[in-house]
């Protein structure tokens, strides 16, 4: 009896610590356009970048969310970021007009996902492009804060060239 709870316990231990990996890495809630959990914006830019996705959800309706993170481990980015555009619930109900631009700083990688309303306008290959052409060039350098004004500048003049209904 005591090899049998010795076994069911370590069972038990082996799941629970299963699950936490399993989990991944906690989503941030969303209380801003721009979460920076990296500390690598300047406030100024941040407040800058929140002020254009703002006035942009008012203009066309459609909610653009940026989120910087350390790392993603021990999930893929794509993992990440399905549970995080979830999470947000990004877009406007029945539009499905959200988008969520992610980086994962010091895994090297982004991930634009869209929701259901914007894929014709933003598929993975223009996606893809955005984030070869826009952002790694910057990045490079070590603006980040520039690559990703430039990527969601770029991204938010693909999102207005869909009809969507009024915000």
């Amino acid at each position: 009896l005591m090899q049998w709870r010795a076994w069911a316990a370590a069972a038990l231990l082996g799941l629970v610590a299963l699950h936490a990996v399993a989990a991944g890495v906690e989503i941030p809630p969303l209380k801003a356009r721009v979460t920076d959990l990296t500390g690598t914006l300047a406030p100024e830019k941040r407040a800058q970048l929140e002020q254009k996705l703002t006035a942009f959800e008012q203009e066309k309706g459609a909610q653009v969310a940026v989120l910087m993170v350390p790392s993603v481990q021990p999930e893929s980015i794509e993992e990440y970021a399905v549970r995080a555009f979830e999470s947000f619930k990004l877009g406007r109900k029945g539009v499905d007009d959200g988008l969520l631009l992610i980086v994962a700083k010091d895994d090297r990688k982004v991930r634009i996902e869209v929701g259901y309303g914007l894929e014709g306008a933003i598929p993975d290959i223009t996606a893809g492009r955005v984030i070869q052409e826009y952002m790694v060039p910057k990045f490079r350098q070590g603006d980040y804060a520039g690559g990703i004004v430039d990527a969601t500048a770029q991204l938010v003049k693909l999102v207005d060239g869909v009809p969507l209904p009024e915000p």
